[in-house]
């Protein structure tokens, strides 16, 4: 059911209560599942033969590129460290050897998209290019490529590069449109300036331009996030995606200890004011946090590909049942790939019903969810399951469409998975802090 434009939107203190009961406990079991992925030891036969024998269906593939502009940002919690030339070259050196390996070994996998991230992808254009024409070499011209950029580094030349690599969608890291606010965030590297002169420079010409805002800073009010959130949808992008801020667990256990957060206070009534800004300028959502006006790719690949392969250092893959991540080290990273073509390091057999859980999840989060496709995916009559989720999209007043799915379009639903899928990304940051601490 299509929201109207003119409809109220209401998040009730009920559904906050539930949101702050939620959060806790989809973190513990997520970071349960990390716990002991970073414990699984990976057995380089069996991970080969998993590889080499994978079932010929479509795949998204994550490439990470962790180097980035100094200083580094302050909110990251992604891996990444900072840009070193010659450390530079060896790893993108490997990185193409890596992709290549994957490529011959998993000849019956069909990659249909590829996602770049870091990190800054685009700290060095030319290389960035280079990258993308050698994995259409490896795995197909038609391949569609995402990547994520600082607005630093896209102008008119960067622009024309990466068109000329056929890139279909752009994400640039606007952060916010206020330069104390930039400041505030510990974004110190460009400025808002930089934000609009890349935009203006990337707009109409990939298929899809996305740009990233951050909001729930402990500063933040209904007021600053109507003003910023209506600033970034007047930038005219085919996607803004709104990204709550996450913080770190060493973080989280500070503001604990001070009875804080880790959410907003006012955190209900920020993304309401989000959603409100969005519908008003006639976006839609295709997440809970990414606003669309009809395009295809959006970031969050888990949703169109629930199987995905990982390539680069801290990249994590998901096949079914069964899950590896690759390492967190620079240096570990080169010398792996050179000696055995890969860089998964760890690994984890998923039971069956913690797929499902996961699957449902995702098909959450990109807001349709189809039952009949569940029990089909599983290949399995799972009443019980079916019945529980038909009564909860339900119970938030959400209606079955003619094709059988549910399409997601209530705010106090939206509300929901927003903060299950905050609270998942937080449970992955654990293991990140954990991976870069260890440097495993």
């Amino acid at each position: 059911m299509q929201r109207s434009l003119s409809d109220e939107i209401k998040i009730y203190p009920s559904t906050v209560n539930i949101g702050k009961a939620l959060w806790p406990l989809i973190t513990k079991r997520v970071e349960n599942f990390f716990e002991r992925l970073s414990k699984g030891n990976l057995d380089d036969g069996k991970h080969l033969q998993i590889i080499n024998t994978l079932e010929t269906n479509n795949y998204a593939l994550y490439v990470h590129m962790p180097f980035c502009h100094t200083p580094l940002c302050k909110f990251c919690c992604f891996v990444r460290y900072a840009y070193n030339h010659e450390q530079y070259k060896a790893y993108m050196k490997a990185l193409r050897k890596e992709a290549e390996w994957l490529a011959t070994t998993a000849e019956s996998a069909r990659i249909r998209v590829i996602y770049i991230g870091g990190g800054t992808p685009s700290i060095d254009i030319h290389s960035l290019s280079e990258f993308i024409d050698s994995a259409r070499s490896y795995f197909g011209k038609n391949i569609e490529v995402s990547t994520e950029a600082s607005p630093i580094d896209i102008n008119d030349e960067a622009v024309s590069i990466l068109r000329s690599s056929k890139v279909s969608r752009l994400s640039i890291g606007v952060q916010a449109l206020e330069d104390k606010r930039l400041w505030e965030l510990g974004r110190l590297h460009h400025r808002v300036g930089d934000s609009i002169r890349a935009v203006e420079a990337a707009r109409g010409k990939f298929n899809t331009l996305n740009i990233d805002m951050l909001w729930g800073a402990k500063g933040d009010n209904v007021d600053k996030i109507k003003v910023e959130s209506s600033k970034a949808l007047d930038l005219n992008a085919d996607q803004v995606t709104f990204y709550p801020l996450m913080p770190a667990p060493g973080l989280r256990e500070l503001e604990r200890k001070r009875k804080e957060g880790p959410w907003h206070p006012k955190e209900a009534q920020l993304y309401k004011m989000i959603l409100q800004e969005v519908f008003s300028k006639k976006y839609f959502p295709a997440t809970a946090w990414c606003m669309d006006r009809g395009s295809k790719l959006i970031d969050e690949y888990i949703v169109d590909f629930d199987k995905f392969l990982a390539i680069g250092i801290s990249g994590i893959a998901r096949i079914g049942n069964y899950a590896y991540v690759n390492t967190f080290s620079v240096e570990k990273y080169v010398k792996l790939v050179e000696k055995r073509g890969f860089s998964a390091i760890r690994s984890l057999q998923v039971d069956t019903s913690e797929d499902i859980l996961y699957y449902i999840s995702t098909k959450l989060f990109g807001l349709k969810v189809c039952p009949s496709d569940i029990e089909n995916r599983f290949t399995m009559k799972n009443a019980g399951l079916i019945s529980f989720i038909i009564a909860m999209l339900r119970s938030l007043d959400e209606e079955q469409a003619q094709d059988g799915c549910f399409h997601i379009t209530d705010p106090n639903m939206l509300y929901l998975l927003h903060i299950m899928q905050r609270s998942i990304y937080m449970g992955v940051n654990t293991f990140r802090e954990w991976g870069l601490r260890s440097q495993s």
